[in-house]
């Protein structure tokens, strides 16, 4: 499964990274909830959904904060040659 916020963060064209730094939030943090390995924290939840311009309830359930997953298969991570 993957998330609705890995979507459109992929849609951006930005890397996890550069959200992560743009928004001041943890990348590892960032990188659990892409994943629906963790609740997106509340005060991330505003900031995810305006710099993705969508609502927050388009990227996680409101109450709980747990992301809204795709039913899509995970992308194969593409690993750049040395």
């Amino acid at each position: 499964m993957v998330t609705v916020l890995r979507v459109y963060r992929v849609k951006t064209g930005k890397t996890l990274r550069q959200v992560a730094r743009e928004l001041g939030i943890p990348e590892v943090g960032l990188c659990r909830v892409e994943r629906g390995q963790a609740y997106i924290p509340p005060a991330w939840r505003e900031k995810l959904a305006d710099f993705l311009a969508v609502p927050v309830s388009e990227i996680c359930e409101e109450a709980t904060g747990w992301p809204v997953l795709v039913d899509m298969p995970q992308p194969k991570l593409i690993r750049r040659q040395a």
